[in-house]
């Protein structure tokens, strides 16, 4: 393939490829790092967790483990509507799909699925991030069957650096 700068007889430089640098691709950065995370509820190990950020700067991957699960997400603040959004999958064929933003200081993101007590009645379910000022972050998880009227305890996981 010749192209028009070519066909002139001078070399065509690379373009660099595209970076997300837009001030809201960079709200959910405090969530990056190697994590050891415990269940507030129990004091008990919960899991692993590293969130890297990848492909320009435009995607924040978080790969979980736990005694004997894995599971991820694909986390990306998407410019054609504003809003952060996480697509969750897991080893027991579990995904879903939150949306949201930041609130403050909080990332807060909801996904909407079909109630496993009720096919035909649906739940939403919420994530909420917090920093914290010692550098831990907090995820709080929480889900309503009532369009979000009343909310009811999922898990709290506190997420510490690993040394």
């Amino acid at each position: 393939m010749v192209t028009a700068a070519g066909a002139q007889g001078q070399s065509q430089q690379p373009t660099a490829p595209p970076r997300c640098t837009a001030p809201e691709s960079r709200q959910f950065d405090f969530w990056i790092g190697e994590w050891n995370v415990t269940d507030q509820m129990t004091g008990q190990h919960a899991g692993e967790s590293h969130i890297e950020k990848l492909y320009g700067g435009c995607v924040l991957r978080e790969n979980w483990s736990s005694d004997g699960f894995r599971g991820g997400s694909l986390n990306t603040w998407w410019k054609g509507d504003g809003k952060w959004h996480q697509s969750w999958m897991d080893q027991a064929g579990a995904f879903r799909h939150f949306v949201g933003g930041l609130s403050g200081k909080q990332m807060i993101m909801t996904a909407e699925q079909p109630d496993p007590r009720d096919a035909a009645k649906h739940i939403l379910v919420r994530l909420t991030f917090t920093p914290n000022a010692d550098g831990t972050v907090r995820q709080y998880s929480d889900f309503s069957r009532d369009s979000g009227k009343t909310w009811q305890f999922r898990y709290d996981y506190l997420y510490r650096r690993m040394d």
